[in-house]
């Protein structure tokens, strides 16, 4: 993995389809080797379903599912078409055809009863067969697109925590050929050799955390890539991608790299100050007069321990500058990554409406801390940087209003009960932001319902993807949620105060120098 080590720029992966293949095939294109663009694995079936049933606007979508049909004959880019496309896209009053939810169910081998060891054999799950083709071919289209014509640098970025789809969308994103994995919210233990085994096209198990386990139960996400479409994908030899960890702290990194089945290639040392998903500070959650998190000297990384691990390492969270990155350079790391500066370029898939309100915040003189807070939104639990704009899930009053529903569930925790006087072990998923009864009934604590908004639709909503629905007899959308970090001094440079925008080749002439 060599040209980790030239590589002196990551764009984010960030929120579902902000950082979208424009913007990662941008980043990628203007400093070949040295930056590269980023593409985030979060939704990408949702995504791409709700562009078709748009009419697909400039055919991209079209054209990379047609790639993938062409590259392995299976079919399956123009089954997805057929089944969603709308020509000249849908009515806007009409709601979207919902993809298919990612509900997982147990293979055959599993037995409730211990095994004469005393242990039970772990409960291979799976995903239903078109959830998977779905998940694989918007995985390879998002890459494809990203880097089709030049030859820069593509990576895609998943969320560890979104458990299902990520080795489906991963193994779609390596048919097309992606230079790099970054998997940050959580340990990702355990991904490196599976990235290495789907290189092999060979198949992979994934342990999956499951709520109220038994004493010696466990469950693994099975996976063979042989199995799919006739064995279609296994034809072509694939290369194994670079495989970054984003961690917060160097306990995890040394953790990492001494793993004992296979260590990242290099990490992402993300502060907490970075947009999105963060850790929460250790220890108990304390919050300062103004409700936000306090983090202390316990969760800032050993920079010194880190470099002694001795694999390369970029540094996240407030490093949007030319001098911060060479701070971190003179730090012992590779480069940096950054994403809110990016987030409000001009390629980005977040709405203009969105990007402009930011821009007039800035404008008028906002400081960071007022526009954007770190809130425990976030069915998770953990903490989540949220823009303050009007009209969307930040406005309390918006929030209140919004009928809550888990119609996509990507963030939904997945436990198992025992149903029946014959000990029948049955397998559910919850989230904290669905109806509250419901998730009560899933043995759930009402207290954790408490202000956990829907991520999911609200997400796509930023992008312009927003489920349509009525209320009291009008139409309506999903509200957004627009994440951002803590540090908008890059967005402030470039836009001139929030005067005026700027394109992606704008953010790398300034981090990397004309």
């Amino acid at each position: 993995m060599q040209f980790l080590e030239n590589i002196r720029l990551i764009q984010g992966g960030m929120g579902v389809y902000v950082s979208n293949w424009r913007l990662a095939q941008a980043v990628a294109a203007a400093r070949p080797g040295q930056a590269a663009g980023t593409v985030s694995g979060t939704a990408l079936d949702v995504v791409y379903v709700r562009l078709l049933q748009l009419g697909d606007p400039g055919g991209h979508a079209r054209r990379a599912l047609r790639a993938f049909d062409a590259a392995f004959g299976a079919g399956i880019g123009q089954k997805i078409c057929d089944r969603y496309f709308i020509d000249g896209g849908k009515a806007p009053e009409a709601r979207f055809a919902r993809a298919p939810m990612q509900l997982v169910h147990t293979l055959p081998g599993w037995s409730a009863l211990p095994t004469p060891a005393g242990d039970r054999a772990p409960a291979p799950l799976s995903l239903d067969d078109d959830v998977i083709e779905l998940l694989i071919a918007t995985g390879f289209a998002e890459v494809w697109l990203a880097k089709d014509g030049h030859a820069g640098t593509v990576f895609i970025n998943f969320l560890n925590k979104i458990e299902l789809p990520l080795i489906y969308v991963m193994y779609g994103a390596m048919l097309a050929g992606v230079d790099g994995v970054i998997v940050g919210a959580g340990n990702p233990d355990g991904l490196p050799a599976i990235c290495s085994r789907l290189a092999a096209h060979a198949a992979v198990t994934r342990t999956l955390p499951v709520l109220y386990q038994e004493a010696g139960e466990e469950f693994a996400l099975a996976f063979d890539p042989q199995q799919i479409a006739g064995g279609a994908f296994a034809r072509q030899p694939l290369k194994r991608p670079a495989f970054l960890a984003i961690v917060s702290l160097d306990g995890l990194v040394q953790a990492l790299a001494a793993s004992a089945s296979e260590a990242p290639d290099g990490f992402i040392i993300e502060h907490h100050t970075a947009g999105g998903h963060n850790a929460n500070p250790v220890g108990p959650m304390h919050k300062d007069e103004q409700g936000q998190p306090i983090y202390g000297d316990q969760d800032t990384p050993d920079l010194a321990a880190i470099r002694e691990v001795g694999r390369p390492f970029w540094l996240a969270g407030g490093y949007g500058s030319r001098s911060k990155l060479a701070e971190a350079r003179a730090a012992g790391a590779a480069g940096v990554q950054i994403g809110s500066v990016f987030a409000l370029a001009e390629e980005s898939g977040m709405q203009p409406e969105y990007r402009s309100a930011i821009l007039q915040q800035l404008r008028s003189g906002a400081d960071d801390g007022s526009l954007v807070r770190t809130t425990l939104f976030s069915p998770t639990g953990f903490a989540f940087k949220v823009v303050q704009l009007k009209g969307t899930l930040a406005d309390q009053a918006v929030y209140e209003q919004r009928r809550r529903v888990c119609d996509i569930g990507l963030l939904q925790q997945i436990g198992v009960s025992t149903a029946g006087d014959d000990g029948t072990r049955t397998i559910f998923q919850r989230c904290a932001a669905a109806p509250v009864e419901g998730y009560v009934n899933k043995r759930g604590l009402r207290r954790n319902t408490e202000d956990r908004r829907c991520l999911c639709n609200g997400l796509l909503a930023c992008v312009g993807l927003g489920q349509v629905g009525e209320r009291h007899g009008e139409r309506h959308e999903e509200p957004a949620i627009v994440t951002l970090g803590n540090h908008l001094d890059g967005i402030r440079r470039l836009s001139r105060q929030g005067q005026s925008h700027y394109w992606a080749r704008d953010v790398v002439a300034d981090m990397l120098g004309e």
